[in-house]
């Protein structure tokens, strides 16, 4: 008798939740991460379970109805499970859809998708013309290893938000979940930062791979990248501000080593290449930063986010202001900062920090720059202001 297996869904749904931190918040759980079981075959299966992946992987990417799998070898139970290891090495695929697709005990898969095959080419379209643009704005031919992963963190936090209204309403779309929505919508939630990583990472020739467990006790996604031969964990959804703070980065969960990140992480470490480099355990210190020629200013998360500087290769570090400075902008000659140490007031300081001067009373936050003024908020009306600047 043909026996048959319809994939409901492949994904854990669960409730989501927000713990805020000052200025960031933190993802508890994440309700379309993909369950990852894993299928054990002998020797003489393994070309089996190879041809299926490639059936799928050929099928799925150019649209077809039906793939095959060799069903003496492996059950159509199990295809589910190789779909899932498809869709992980592949963010590129979007549209596949888990609910109708069925496999049959005679080796014969229907494939289903979430929009019609011709829509589908057109998005596809789309993607791939958006990322080889992102790949040409922000990668040089002259780039390190290193440069090229910290140009495409700072990328996909600097341009995606971070799905919060959707998300507080208990109504993410689906397209958050996938590096399509957050690269032609500009917001996600985890998995969406996460896939996006490791596609930008494969498009621009680095080793990255998808890491899926919790952190802080709740579904998260995250990932694992390879620079000059060593592994270091990125986690940009964790970098980027929420609410949405435009041009605000944190680099604390950038090339952090798993000792690191298993203060709050959690995931079944062994499956992956260690991760044991502190090179650039420097970053974690930096809570928000902003750039300016070769130095990288930044609220310390070590030191009450008092305001330092440095080099992007963590040299010529450098105290600038021994005031708690989570909100600051710069310009051709100077800082602007809300200064925590002193009732979160307005105040100007040269880029090397002297000079220091209050320039309002008003209790200022998410501050930026529009032509030639500084423009913050009001932190107790929540009212815009601004102050014109040389």
């Amino acid at each position: 008798m043909l026996k048959k297996f319809t994939f409901v869904s492949a994904f854990i749904f669960s409730n989501l939740f927000i713990q805020a931190f000052p200025a960031f918040a933190q993802e508890q759980n994440a309700s379309n991460i993909v369950d990852k079981n894993t299928i054990t075959v002998s020797a003489a299966d393994s070309k089996a379970y190879k041809d299926t992946y490639n059936n799928l992987l050929t099928a799925i990417t150019s649209f077809k109805d039906t793939a095959s799998f060799p069903s003496q070898s492996i059950s159509y139970k199990n295809v589910s499970t190789i779909i899932n290891e498809v869709l992980e090495d592949h963010p590129e695929i979007f549209y596949f859809q888990h609910k109708g697709t069925t496999a049959y005990s005679n080796g014969k898969i229907e494939l289903k998708y979430k929009y019609p095959v011709k829509k589908i080419k057109e998005m596809v379209q789309n993607q791939d013309t958006k990322i080889k643009n992102i790949i040409k704005q922000t990668i040089k031919s002259t780039d390190s290893e290193f440069d090229k992963v910290k140009a495409i963190h700072d990328y996909i936090v600097l341009n995606t938000a971070y799905d919060w209204e959707n998300f507080k309403k208990g109504q993410v779309p689906d397209a958050s979940y996938t590096a399509y929505g957050l690269l032609m919508n500009g917001q996600a939630v985890c998995e969406g930062y996460a896939q996006t990583m490791q596609l930008l990472l494969k498009e621009a020739g680095i080793e990255s791979h998808l890491i899926t467990g919790t952190a802080n006790g709740g579904a998260h996604a995250w990932n694992l990248v390879k620079i000059d031969g060593k592994y270091y964990y990125i986690d940009s959804t964790w970098d980027d501000p929420v609410p949405n703070r435009a041009g605000e980065i944190s680099y604390k969960y950038f090339l952090t080593p798993a000792a690191a990140l298993k203060k709050d992480h959690s995931w079944d470490e062994k499956l992956f290449p260690a991760a044991t480099s502190t090179k650039y355990a420097y970053f974690q210190d930096i809570f928000s930063a902003k750039e300016s020629g070769t130095y990288i200013y930044y609220s310390n998360n070590k030191d009450n986010q008092k305001l330092y500087r440095m080099k992007k290769d963590g040299s010529e570090k450098k105290k600038l202001l021994n005031v708690s400075t989570p909100y600051f902008v710069l310009t051709k000659n100077n800082i602007y900062l809300s200064n925590y140490s002193n009732g979160g007031y307005l105040y100007q300081a040269k880029l090397d920090g002297t000079q220091l001067k209050k320039i309002n009373n008003t209790h200022s936050i998410d501050l930026y720059i529009e032509k030639n003024t500084v423009v913050f908020t009001n932190k107790t009306t929540g009212a815009k202001g601004s102050i014109k600047i040389n």
